[in-house]
């Protein structure tokens, strides 16, 4: 019976999902959770200082811990635009629009 509706996430245990990632039931957060931990973490072209990975408008976002800079990878800004435009909009995401220039 739970595979109509998904079997639930092992990570979270909370979420029903039909999809699978690394061959257990893994929901989409959780999915994009274990990337945004396995990549690795860069220093910041500002400051410096070590940037940490945010999960954003299912977008992964270096954010630096000390100027609080954000950087995106290539395309990754028309995404959360897009998110934003259609009522998907976190503060995080909105915020870090409202500082750039969008063409």
């Amino acid at each position: 019976m739970g595979r109509i509706f998904g079997e639930r996430c092992v990570r979270c245990g909370q979420t029903r999902t039909k999809r699978e990632f690394e061959g257990v039931p893994t929901c989409d957060a959780c999915e994009l959770a274990v990337r945004a931990d396995r990549e690795t973490a860069w220093a910041c072209p500002s400051c410096s200082a070590e940037m940490e990975k945010r999960v954003v408008l299912n977008v992964i976002v270096d954010q630096c811990r000390e100027c609080h800079g954000a950087w995106l990878d290539a395309g990754e800004l028309d995404v959360l635009k897009g998110a934003i435009d259609s009522g998907a909009g976190s503060d995080l995401a909105t915020g870090m629009l409202l500082g750039m220039a969008i063409g």
